[in-house]
């Protein structure tokens, strides 16, 4: 009687990972099963995937015409797919099935504008700026550089053949759709940003200079964000096989608001398996922590900038462990699908040319060679500052403010400008686009106020503007903050692989520099500082410099 019932209920129950399914005439959605039950979970092993429901036990579920897609063993999760939402809420609480929830699609990273001409410059980056902030290569003698430690990055995939990530990349799979038709391969990142997350986790540092927090750590690819969003049963399949492939340190550098009963168990079990789950604070600015980050079990990561303030957009409350660089962090992407700008100006007052930083403006175009040329001051860029400006082949020069980076450079393409740099109207650089989906065929760089203030006060001014492809972007986010944790969790742990998640987060926190102000636990424990908590899990107190030292 036991067993039959348990039988005719394998035969009842379906789940999906991607996509949306058709049957009966209705558009079937996704749930999350979570079974408490060893055994019900044993029996729906046996069960044949993709099979139809026939059961007259669950007659509601059976008319939804519902079938099994997904079983999640180191979970003890079904993924089900069903058109019938009262036939799910029927079985939840029931036979051992401790809940159902509907899938939820948590939104992906932006894309990044490729490249439309040119080839990738193999340039010379050099260790990006958060690199030492969080101490990383002071650690690398007692962490041998992360080697022997694994770590799953949870995200939009990875260029395997990435020059500094080739040698750290171990395997990938793809649990998200499938929408990259040319693809090489189906983790492929046709996003940027798992590739950028993997090499500030793992970059080896060679040729171009673009070096990871943990340079000898392997990268595990989960590709689990397509271009339509991040699907909740995804990231639980990636989930699942970290647990499988025991990874040492799990990075997500993605999150949503909603919380879920069937992902909170998920990373319990993950950091019940000894995996350090590194999470996302997440980027609206506000006080309340997004979620994975949220859960008890894994590490919440805010953002600071290389003045180790806390980044505008950066998510804080109680429940955030720590923070780490997340402004202007410079790291891979997909070959030839980045970009960078070179600026230069020349005063005419005998001193030559004044190379400033520049960042490209997302949506702009690249330049096979570059735009030399006078500069027209532009004020706002509105339409009426053009007014009987001759700016006809030449660069035009705009301050931020007012309106939007798009308008500015529209208004300068039909007053005829070849090229326009926006300079900023505060100190400070920032990472600039033209809009969703805007893009424009000339040139257009971002520079800080200095600069921008210096051409705007002199007149008969010419400037270089360069705009080319590349196989590295600066991003922010706190995304970007992550893998730094992330990387530094895996240097911890490859001096003593026994310890626990909780032990990895306590060593951190313990360890890191404090700041201040913290009243609402802006910073958590304080920026991460890899020499002090590698040698904290090393046993090598002695070296250890007094709490709130960097130097």
């Amino acid at each position: 009687m036991f067993s039959r019932t348990f039988t005719s209920m394998i035969r009842a129950l379906a789940v999906a990972v991607v996509g949306i399914g058709f049957t009966t005439g209705a558009w079937a959605a996704k749930y999350i099963i979570t079974v408490d039950s060893p055994l019900t979970y044993r029996m729906f092993k046996q069960a044949r995937l993709g099979s139809p429901i026939r059961s007259e036990g669950f007659q509601m579920l059976a008319q939804s015409g519902a079938t099994v897609n997904e079983l999640f063993d180191h979970l003890q999760m079904i993924v089900v797919e069903s058109n019938s939402p009262a036939a799910m809420e029927e079985l939840a609480g029931r036979f051992g099935f401790a809940a159902i929830e509907k899938e939820t699609v948590i939104p992906a990273p932006r894309p990044l504008p490729m490249a439309v001409s040119g080839s990738p410059v193999k340039e010379t980056i050099g260790t990006p700026w958060g690199i030492d902030a969080v101490r990383a290569p002071e650690a690398w003698t007692t962490s041998n550089r992360g080697r022997g430690v694994r770590v799953m990055v949870l995200d939009t995939g990875i260029d395997k053949n990435h020059p500094n990530l080739a040698s750290r990349f171990e395997k990938g799979k793809n649990f998200a759709s499938v929408d990259m038709p040319n693809a090489p391969y189906d983790y492929f990142d046709n996003i940027s940003h798992g590739t950028h997350v993997s090499g500030t986790i793992a970059g080896d540092g060679v040729g171009t200079g673009l070096v990871g927090v943990a340079p000898e750590a392997k990268i595990l690819m989960a590709r689990v964000c397509g271009l339509q969003g991040c699907p909740m049963a995804a990231i639980l399949s990636g989930v699942n096989w970290g647990i499988q492939e025991k990874v040492d340190v799990m990075n997500l550098s993605l999150g949503g608001p909603s919380p879920s009963d069937a992902a909170r168990k998920a990373y319990q079990k993950a950091a019940d398996a000894g995996i350090a789950v590194v999470c996302a604070s997440g980027n609206d600015g506000v006080k309340k922590v997004s979620f994975p980050a949220a859960y008890p079990s894994t590490i919440a990561v805010g953002a600071v900038d290389n003045t180790k303030k806390k980044a505008d957009f950066s998510q804080w409350g109680p429940e955030l462990d720590i923070v780490a660089p997340g402004v202007g962090v410079v790291s891979s992407v997909p070959q030839g699908s980045g970009r960078a700008t070179d600026v230069s100006f020349d005063l005419n007052d005998g001193k030559g040319p004044i190379h400033v930083e520049s960042l490209p403006v997302k949506g702009s175009s690249v330049t096979s060679s570059a735009l030399q040329q006078d500069v027209v001051f532009a004020q706002l860029g509105k339409p009426e500052h053009f007014t009987n400006l001759a700016v006809r082949g030449k660069i035009a020069l705009i301050k931020r403010g007012e309106i939007s980076f798009g308008d500015k450079v529209k208004n300068a393409i039909a007053a005829g400008a070849a090229g326009v740099i926006v300079f900023n109207h505060e100190p400070g650089m920032l990472s600039a686009t033209l809009g969703e989906g805007v893009t424009v065929n000339i040139p257009v760089a971002f520079v800080g106020k200095v600069a921008g203030d210096e051409m705007s006060a002199k007149t008969n001014v010419k400037a270089t503007l360069h705009s080319r492809v590349s196989d590295f972007e600066e991003m922010q986010g706190t995304s970007m903050a992550t893998p730094h944790v992330a990387g530094v969790a895996a240097l911890v742990k490859a001096v003593n692989k026994n310890l626990t998640s909780d032990q990895v987060r306590d060593i951190m926190k313990q360890t890191a520099y404090t700041l201040s102000p913290n009243n609402e636990n802006q910073f958590g424990a304080g920026l991460v500082d890899a020499y002090k908590a590698v040698n904290r899990a090393a046993g090598i107190e002695g070296l250890l410099l007094p709490t709130g030292s960097l130097n």
